[in-house]
């Protein structure tokens, strides 16, 4: 049954206009006494004619017979059919040759045509509700290696028992014993610290460390050196780099518009710290895959789930968001499977898979686990900026409580003292509010001014221009006005304004006073002060009285209520005979429609100080008259007194400004991702396109693999990533231990470190493989201790030297007779010429940094938006982990050497040769300032004796350990003192030369400009072999 089923909803409308369906419903009702029993009427029949190409082997067009709940489930376009329903589905509709479209299952060559009572007996077992028994069920299972539980079995025996340093040797030594080939020697002193080095940290040991090993006589000397390696700082961005290839990490979206993240080295770090830190595997995965949904998940966990932030992400103009989001879920789906998994899951994305026993529709169901996140950024300081936080509060918090006890031996020693002199001596400070009794009220224009019995104004009439309401009164003295807004039921949404959305804008108050009883001119007064009970966010009630027309207080959205605001004078006004004033409300507003007034009350102040909204509580002027108080009205008082108390208020201010100086937390951001409380409801994607929806799936695993089990009423993403490091799975641990190893040895115990599928290649050491993942398990999922027990074995200590009887018996070095010799990656290219040069900033962690590359290679692209400011400082010679990645122009040194564009997941770089990596090695700007300061760096650290050939050779041999961690052989002493001499010559003979080739770099005291020259050169010729860009 090779042909592809077709979507249900054609075939359903075909089969529902047919009229043979009729005389099928009425032969159906008249065998209903015939009770089908699945086991002896139907299995066989399923058996015979269809398990061949819908069974445990093969799984045409996604659908499976052979399984109960995969044949409801029905395949990649539909179900097949539905209990009780012979009208659905498309099982009979095909076995009956109903659709000469279509044709008949099985087809021609595949099987013998069921007859008609074959169909009949599948059609009533169908009409009677498709009963299929728990007994008749064929569990999914697979015979494939890699879908086995792990087993542990013992490390075999072994004939050279002399060459085992631990159990990994017994099982690569026993095959290739078995093969009749004997492994290669242990390798010398100065390969294997310079391949622990570069394996473990991508650092080249310092010369002083070179020596110290080589010198070193005691029997675990080894064992120390490896010891000390992983515990650098520099082992995290080391085996970091790999994970970011895995995790397909960039600092840029991506797509034409490729836009920067500013915070995505926060998840490089987090790897980085977390891999330092040696951060149980199991933890370190959950922590990715789901961190967010931990309770009370901390910050780094947080971070940590920005995991799932490194897709790409698309905001070029007119894109489609569902299918951008689409888009990233399939990439997390994909890149999960393959890092944690091992497996191809992707091919099952638009079909079920060919090879693989993973169907179209469990690719949706796991699909669904990362259906239902959204994007968003957090706060997530780093640990310096958190440490460096700590220290300055903690210095502000002695600084705070120094003024906290201040203000308390105050309150405790002089503030009850003066309390009661305010009360006995000061009573005059005490005020109210008083009614404004209005000589004149009018309006600009059309208003017109109703006085209601609460003492308020309601403003009625025309209301099409911005007005101006001017007050008049006289009073004896004048300190302040205060202006209380009111709602009222004829007001739009009930005011206090008379907008169509209750709000009102007074631009600006003004107060004109004169001496009362005069005709002399009214002369503006200065408003000092404005405050109100609330401002509408930029229309504070400051602007009130600013000199700007345009601006005002308002109150939206604190829209029917009553507000209140005070205007204080700058000083008390008063004449003899009494004061008249004017008090201007100018509502010039001219966006949109008018903003007036519509009901306020005006009181008024001649206290000569502070003036607050409500002036002195009726209970405290209640307690000052009392002669006897309770507690309640001694608690009154003294609240208030602080309100008014100049010294007590100073204090309270010192507190304040000291307040405001407060350390901040710094602001830096990471991405990350948070579940939604409703998940979204996933559906396959009928042929991958997200526009044509098929059924609706659940939230699963796959089912060749043990159940993924909820730890709550429904499954969840953190449900995946517990199962994803529970005992029960075989693959993390293999597939985890399987990449490590390549590492080490250029390819893995299988090679096929991408795929542990059915095309996938057989593990080479199966033993091997799964003796290292269960103590992978056992030692709490440590890579570090993982990395321990790979670097002592002696399988990782041999020669790696070509074997020439070797060559047709294991080409390919699968046995492990050897060490693998390899280039090192594109980034640690970089870095060992920093390394050795002494320019590279020691620094871990941090933002991406931009060291130089050429001007125009940025300008390819869109609209030239990627701009390359290259750094300064420190930054310009950090390791190459921490170069941004442009993902649309990225720095070209680093692909030129292979590296990854970061858009998938990439568990195993490719290798190229070409003759642009020399030149980049010749002439990139970062390798040939490398090489200026590598060979100021070996005159500098090798004093001169004043005897030259002496010098010489202790320079060359300095040369050497510091580039190749070794000493030179005579041959080697030989040939770079005679190409130092004819340098010399040279550069002495061309003082041009000597300068061009120093560079800008000062000239060191301990050499002369031809002299050093030539150091340069010599270093040039140094960073420019094999031997110094490869690991032994």
């Amino acid at each position: 049954m090779k042909r592809l089923l077709v979507l249900f909803s054609f075939y359903f409308w075909v089969l529902s206009a047919c009229p043979l369906w009729a005389q099928q419903e009425k032969d159906t009702q008249t065998g209903e006494e015939q009770k089908i029993d699945f086991v002896r009427n139907i299995q066989p029949i399923l058996r015979a004619s269809c398990y061949s190409c819908h069974g445990k082997d093969a799984q045409e067009g996604g659908l499976r017979l052979d399984n109960r709940a995969r044949a409801f489930a029905g395949g990649d376009n539909g179900k097949a059919f539905v209990a009780g329903n012979v009208q659905a589905g498309m099982l009979l509709t095909l076995i009956k040759d109903a659709d000469e479209d279509l044709g008949r299952m099985p087809p021609e060559g595949e099987g013998t045509p069921l007859t008609e009572e074959q169909i009949g007996l599948i059609q009533k077992w169908i009409a009677q509700g498709a009963e299929w028994p728990d007994t008749a069920d064929i569990a999914i299972t697979s015979d494939h290696w890699a879908f086995q539980p792990l087993t542990k079995s013992e490390p075999p025996k072994v004939k050279a028992e002399d060459w085992i340093k631990n159990p990994i040797d017994q099982f690569v030594l026993a095959r290739l014993e078995s093969e009749g080939i004997t492994p290669s020697g242990l390798a010398s002193r100065s390969t294997l610290i310079r391949r622990v080095y570069l394996d473990l940290l991508g650092l080249l040991p310092t010369a002083a460390e070179v020596e110290e090993f080589l010198n070193d006589q005691r029997i675990d000397a080894y064992q120390h050196m490896v010891n000390r390696a992983l515990k650098s700082p520099h082992y995290g961005e080391r085996w970091g780099r790999h994970w970011l290839d895995l995790a397909r990490y960039a600092d840029s979206d991506g797509y034409e518009k490729d836009r920067s993240r500013p915070h995505a080295w926060r998840y490089r770090d987090w790897v980085i710290n977390s891999l330092n830190a040696d951060l149980p595997f199991d933890q370190f995965t959950v922590a990715q895959i789901a961190g967010d949904m931990l309770p009370e998940a901390s910050v780094a966990q947080r971070v940590a789930s920005g995991f799932h932030r490194n897709t790409l992400h698309n905001t070029e103009g007119g894109t489609d968001r569902e299918e951008d989001r689409v888009k990233k879920t399939v990439d997390r789906t994909n890149t999960f499977s393959a890092i944690w998994l091992g497996l191809t899951v992707g091919c099952a994305q638009c079909h079920s898979h060919k090879y693989d026993p993973i169907s179209h529709r469990e690719y949706y169901q796991l699909y669904s686990f990362f259906n239902s996140m959204n994007e968003q950024d957090v706060v997530a300081p780093t640990v310096s900026e958190t440490a460096a936080y700590d220290a300055q509060l903690a210095a502000y918090n002695v600084d705070h409580e120094r003024l906290l006890s201040i203000r308390k031996k105050y309150e405790a020693e002089q503030l009850p003292a003066a309390l009661e002199k305010w009360i006995n001596v000061d009573a005059n400070l005490i005020y109210e509010w008083r009614p404004l009794a209005t000589t004149s009220l009018s309006g600009r224009y059309k208003s017109t001014f109703k006085n209601l019995e609460d003492g308020s104004v309601l403003v009625e009439g025309e209301n099409i221009r911005s007005e101006i309401y001017t007050i008049t009164s006289i009073v004896d003295s004048l300190s302040g006005v205060r202006l209380e807004v009111l709602p009222d039921e004829t007001l739009p949404k009930k005011g206090p304004g008379r907008a169509e959305n209750g709000n009102f804008v007074l631009t600006n108050v003004q107060i004109l006073a004169r001496q009362a009883g005069t005709e002399n001119e009214f002369v503006p007064v200065k408003i000092s002060r404005a405050i109100a009970d609330f401002s509408q966010t930029n229309w504070e009630v400051s602007k009130a009285i600013n000199e700007i027309a345009e601006d005002g207080w308002a109150i939206s959205p604190e829209i029917g209520k009553a507000h209140v605001a005070v205007f204080q004078l700058d000083q008390v006004l008063s004449y003899e005979g009494g004061v008249e004033f004017k008090l201007v409300l100018d509502q010039k507003y001219e966006t949109g429609g008018t903003h007036n007034l519509g009901r306020f009350r005006l009181t008024y102040s001649d206290f000569n100080g502070v003036l607050s909204l409500e002036g002195t509580p009726g209970n405290v002027l209640e307690a000052i008259a009392t002669e006897v108080r309770n507690e309640d009205q001694k608690k009154v008082l003294l609240d208030y007194f602080k309100s008014v108390d100049k010294p007590y208020k100073q204090l309270v201010r010192e507190e304040k400004e000291h307040e405001s100086k407060a350390p901040v937390m710094p602001g830096t951001k990471a991405q990350s991702v948070v579940e939604l409380g409703t998940p979204r409801q996933a559906n396959i994607h009928l042929r991958g396109n997200f526009l044509t929806k098929g059924e609706a799936v659940v939230t699963d695993g796959l089912d060749v693999l043990p159940e993924v089990t909820a730890g709550g009423d429904k499954l969840t993403r953190l449900d995946l990533a517990k199962w994803t490091v529970a005992e029960e799975n075989p693959l993390t641990a293999r597939v985890t231990i399987n990449r490590v190893w390549q590492r080490y040895f250029g390819r893995g115990i299988v090679a096929t470190s991408d795929d542990f599928g059915t095309q996938g290649a057989e593990p080479t050491h199966p033993g091997l493989l799964d003796w290292l993942a269960i103590e992978f398990r056992a030692n709490n999922w440590s890579l570090k201790e993982l990395h321990r027990l790979i670097l002592n074995s002696a399988v990782y200590q041999q020669r790696s030297a070509h074997r020439a009887e070797l060559a047709e018996v294991d080409p390919d070095n699968e046995l492990l007779a050897r060490q693998y010799r390899s280039r090192v990656e594109a980034e640690i290219i970089r870095d060992l010429a920093l390394d050795a040069s002494g320019l590279m900033a020691e620094k871990i962690g941090g933002p991406s940094v931009r060291p130089p590359q050429p001007a125009e290679y940025s300008a390819l692209t869109y609209a030239n938006s990627a701009k390359w400011q290259t750094s300064e400082g420190e930054n310009r010679y950090r390791r190459g982990l921490y170069t941004f990645f442009q993902r649309t122009s990225p720095y070209p040194m680093l692909m030129t050497f292979d590296a990854p564009d970061s858009n998938v997941c990439i568990a195993r770089r490719p290798r190229s040769n070409t003759p642009l990596q020399a030149l980049t090695l010749w002439n990139d700007v970062v390798f040939t300032e490398c090489a200026q300061h590598l060979g100021r760096r070996v005159v500098q650290e090798v004093a001169s004796t004043g005897k030259a050939e002496q010098d010489i050779s202790k320079r060359v041999y300095h040369a050497f350990l510091t580039c190749l961690s070794r000493r030179p052989t005579r041959p080697e002493m030989a040939t770079v003192t005679a190409f130092y001499r004819s340098q010399l010559e040279r550069m002495s003979q061309d003082e041009q030369a000597a300068r061009s080739i120093l560079g800008e770099a000062p000239m060191p005291e301990a050499a002369g400009l031809a002299e050093t020259a030539s150091w340069v050169a010599v270093a040039r010729a140094l960073l420019n072999t094999d031997e110094f860009i490869t690991k032994e």
